[in-house]
């Protein structure tokens, strides 16, 4: 699909760990702004044959930056962004299920009905994924950039909730202790030098957030999701 060159592109990162809320809110996101494409940064995984090992468990890695066709994904963004061409993309992530009542909805759809000057000569295009922030050639190509995250804990719990993930080739269950021993870590390696003392129980730096101009959205246990849609929006309202 060719975007038509009067259009200007707004690439959005929905950016962060695995649970940390970042899916959802991109795809309620999806639903709510007219017009707008929604790309997931896991339907770039490799075939499962070929997701690294880690050297430590003898497991397979998916939340390693080899697992993931990174030369496909950038070309995918570079052609969005500078050459208006939207790839096809055979998505394995669900249909959205928007989970507002309908008051929350009509509340949003009111915000992005009195601010419809801002997107009529644009595009919004928003990525999904929880690698996003670790390499400044992918960080530098998005125009507003969405920081999910949370704790320790309400990550753990949220991830070892899940039945399993559509691959390419299979389903992939978390083996126990996956996430202590490989979603955590590579979390850490990847996003520590946005937190204070690279300690990603820490928050962000202040001087990272302005720098990169960062939209910090802490997601613990507890926070509503028309709260994470709320400040997304309003940051997407800003900023276009």
């Amino acid at each position: 699909m060719t975007i038509p060159d009067d259009k200007e592109v707004i690439l959005i990162a929905c950016g962060g760990p695995s649970s940390s809320g970042k899916t959802t809110v991109s795809k309620a996101l999806k639903y709510l702004i007219p017009d707008s494409v929604l790309i997931h940064l896991d339907d770039f995984y490799f075939h499962d044959s070929e997701i690294p090992i880690d050297s430590k468990t003898g497991l397979q890695n998916w939340d390693c930056p080899e697992a993931l066709d990174f030369d496909r994904f950038v070309k995918c963004l570079y052609d969005i962004k500078y050459n208006h061409i939207l790839p096809k993309i055979d998505s394995l992530e669900p249909d959205a299920n928007l989970k507002l009542s309908k008051l929350e909805e009509r509340i949003f759809q009111k915000m992005i009905n009195q601010s419809s000057d801002k997107f009529s000569n644009k595009i919004i295009v928003m990525v999904d994924g929880f690698m996003l922030f670790h390499n400044p050639e992918i960080f530098n190509l998005f125009d507003i950039k969405l920081f999910f995250h949370a704790n320790y804990e309400t990550l753990k719990q949220r991830r070892e909730s899940r039945s399993g993930y559509q691959t390419l080739d299979s389903v992939w269950v978390d083996p126990p202790h996956y996430f202590d021993n490989i979603v955590w870590p590579a979390y850490e390696q990847s996003h520590k030098y946005l937190f204070e003392q690279n300690d990603i129980g820490n928050p962000l730096k202040q001087d990272v957030i302005e720098k990169y101009n960062i939209v910090d959205i802490n997601n613990d246990n507890g926070t509503r999701l028309f709260t994470l849609i709320e400040l997304a929006l309003n940051s997407i309202l800003r900023n276009i």
